[in-house]
């Protein structure tokens, strides 16, 4: 079996769907790029910072506030941590000729001499025009190695600088893993952010897609209502030309007059439909008779019904038949249901209309004694342009009343239903508050 080619609107949503899940996918890798580097920052502030402070430490030790004349002697051995066979600062000693005085050949942590980073010359050439500490980062190998250049003064004479060494360790080696880590979990994230949002945004997108359907349903509908009354036109109208005696013009006449007729109600049908699925229509309710109304529409149906050979009738019950509904509505409501009632009645058949006002709720029943319905066809009696095969054949319409009912009720908040039985009638049964809510 072949499946079917998929819609421009199908096409149109996917699309969208793929837009979507890309955009958010996008949107996630461009934060984690923004939250990584902003991390890698902070971690190399902290990192750069305590390398800094134990720098600073060795040198309160060895420059106290009253400071010497001289260098202090060597005290690396008092900054060593307990268990450390190995100083964490590698400290150098120079003279105000930059003469190395004092050197010390290990740092811990680091796998090389200190003579390979130390001493910094780019530092040491400043110490004699700054009383500020001046820092720089060098790199060996995969280790990053904080080196600290401090200048020492007293009277105003420039006496040498110290210059120490804290290895950070392989820093640089770390922080390419948790870019790389980082790299490998972004990716896997952005790609189950794709299917979670094609995923979801396909439920979300279902009611569009129903709601396209509805829509392209509701064209090829129309479409079809419009061919048939218009192609009868248009033969009416060629036979009229074709015709020389006046009974035959006078007979195609009326056939373009009924055609125009259910032109003219389907497009006012198609009106109301159109203001009730845009939302521009609005109940305003009020209050209003209920008994009174039911005599207006048994009043002006009863001439239809005496056409058509069917017993017209209104049963009315309730204390108080005030209540808050929307006239207009109520009234089409109450007309639709009793014109299907006649409709597709038969010669000598009855129609009832009874009205039940009670405490909270509404109560309107109407049945005829007209050839019924087939029970496959009730649960589709309030779909736009549904018509059972009995009523093709019994009268024209266009299967938009009920639908219009089914609106007037859902907007008064409340129920329909039809009950029928084949050779027996129907009864369609609409129930809402008594105060719309």
């Amino acid at each position: 079996m072949r499946r079917s080619a998929p819609t421009t609107e199908s096409r149109l949503l996917r699309r969208l769907q793929w837009r979507m899940a890309l955009s958010f996918a996008i949107a996630f890798l461009v934060f984690d790029i923004v939250v990584v580097g902003l991390t890698y920052e902070v971690l190399q502030y902290h990192f750069y910072s305590e390398a800094k402070a134990t720098i600073q430490h060795v040198w309160s030790d060895r420059l106290p506030d009253s400071v010497p004349p001289s260098l202090p002697p060597d005290q690396d051995g008092e900054i060593n941590h307990p268990g450390d066979s190995l100083p964490r600062v590698a400290t150098w000693q120079f003279n105000a000729a930059g003469k190395t005085i004092r050197t010390m050949p290990t740092l811990y942590g680091f796998p090389a001499p200190s003579s390979t980073i130390l001493p910094n010359r780019a530092l040491l050439s400043q110490m004699p025009h700054t009383h500020s500490t001046l820092w720089a980062v060098a790199r060996y190998q995969s280790y990053r190695v904080m080196i600290g250049s401090k200048p020492v003064w007293n009277d105003g004479r420039y006496l040498g600088a110290l210059q120490s060494a804290y290895s950070m360790g392989r820093l640089t080696s770390v922080m390419r893993g948790l870019l790389a880590v980082d790299a490998e979990v972004s990716l896997v994230m952005a790609a189950l952010i794709v299917v979670l949002v094609l995923w979801l945004s396909g439920r979300s997108l279902g009611p569009i897609r129903e709601a396209l359907g509805r829509q392209r349903a509701f064209v090829q509908d129309v479409s079809h209502e419009l061919r048939t009354p218009l192609t009868i036109v248009k033969s009416s109208l060629e036979l009229a030309l074709q015709e020389t005696e006046r009974s035959n013009v006078d007979y195609a006449i009326r056939d373009v007059i009924s055609e125009v007729d259910y032109i003219t109600r389907l497009t006012h049908d198609l009106a109301a439909l159109a203001r009730v699925g845009s939302g521009s229509t609005e109940i305003q309710p009020s209050e209003l008779n209920l008994f009174d109304l039911a005599d207006d529409v048994i009043a002006a149906l009863t001439p239809l019904a005496e056409e058509r050979g069917v017993t017209l009738d209104a049963k009315k019950t309730g204390p108080n038949p005030v209540i808050v509904a929307d006239p207009t509505f109520v009234r089409q409501l109450l007309i639709i249901l009793l014109d299907n009632a006649l409709k597709y009645n038969h010669p000598g058949g009855r129609a009832e209309l009874a009205v039940r006002v009670l405490d909270e709720t509404v109560h309107v029943r109407v049945s005829d004694t007209g050839s019924g319905i087939p029970k496959e066809d009730l649960p589709h009696l309030f779909d736009r342009f549904y018509r059972s095969r009995t009523a093709s054949r019994l009268a024209p319409g266009s299967g938009l009343g009920l639908a219009i009912a089914r609106w007037i009720i859902d907007a008064h908040a409340g129920t329909i239903r039809a009950e029928s039985e084949l050779g027996r009638g129907t009864e369609v049964v609409a129930e809402w508050p008594r105060r719309v809510p």
